[in-house]
């Protein structure tokens, strides 16, 4: 067994290691772009301002690249297996409480994933610090409310980002849609369709990561609900649909129990 483990450990470290050399084999070739393109410059004084602009971006981008190269990698598939265990969780506390409503994405101090106990029973105020266990004095009302997986990653989009989503969904849509993929690497496509109409919003991804995405409150649904609470400052219901590609169906606009 101990043989094993050291093996396994070694294989993760040879892992990481290749991909750091990945990671910095990149900047050190932008860094010989850049300096052969500042000794053009020198030498060929008609294209000067070009080659020199182009120099100073090249051994930029080679100086972030190198330093910017991470430390250590997880695996989508160890991601997948860490969310299994929170999905595993979430289902028998569900499953052990009887409760029948739909998984609602709720705005407040934080976004909170709010079960309810009936379908179509009102939601907690906006302006609640809820308990994981909702009780009001209505015994048909109440319900749990988790804290959703996709509000550390909005935490981090946010990060990203010059400006907030701002309240209109076609603006706020398609740049959660591409955060999936180019800031988070959860999916390899993902394109999005507004219906202001109906109020729902439509999300085609392909390639999505870590595990079952049409598992309760799983990090691509979560992050793209908790995004759009965020932005609407409204609750989000989402339906999710397993078809080729997958289909992440967020509805907001529902009305919420402000006594």
């Amino acid at each position: 067994m101990a043989v094993l483990e050291a093996k396994n450990r070694q294989l993760r470290e040879e892992y990481a290691r290749a991909r750091q050399t990945t990671y910095r084999r990149t900047a050190v070739s932008l860094l010989l772009v850049g300096l052969v393109a500042i000794a053009g410059g020198v030498v060929f004084t008609d294209a000067r301002t070009v080659l020199f602009a182009l120099g100073g971006t090249g051994v930029f981008a080679g100086v972030l690249t190198y330093f910017i190269t991470p430390e250590r990698f997880i695996s989508a598939q160890i991601g997948g297996q860490i969310f299994e265990a929170v999905r595993a969780d979430r289902e028998a506390t569900i499953d052990e409480l009887g409760l029948r409503g739909e998984p609602v994405y709720i705005p407040g101090e934080a976004v909170r994933l709010f079960v309810p106990r009936d379908a179509d029973a009102p939601l907690p105020g906006l302006a609640t610090d809820l308990d994981l266990f909702v009780v009001p004095e209505d015994p048909t009302t109440g319900g749990v409310a988790f804290h959703p997986t996709g509000v550390p990653l909005f935490e981090e989009f946010s990060d990203t980002i010059d400006q907030s989503l701002g309240p209109r969904p076609q603006s706020a849509a398609p740049v959660i849609a591409d955060a999936l993929v180019e800031v988070f690497e959860l999916a390899d496509s993902a394109e999005s369709a507004v219906d202001t109409d109906t109020q729902r919003i439509t999300f085609e991804i392909s390639g999505a990561g870590l595990g079952d995405p049409t598992a309760v409150d799983h990090p691509i649904s979560s992050f793209l609900a908790v995004s759009l609470v965020e932005a609407l400052a409204e609750p989000v219901e989402v339906t999710v649909t397993a078809d080729d590609p997958l289909t992440v169906t967020c509805r907001y606009g529902r009305d919420e129990d402000t006594t």
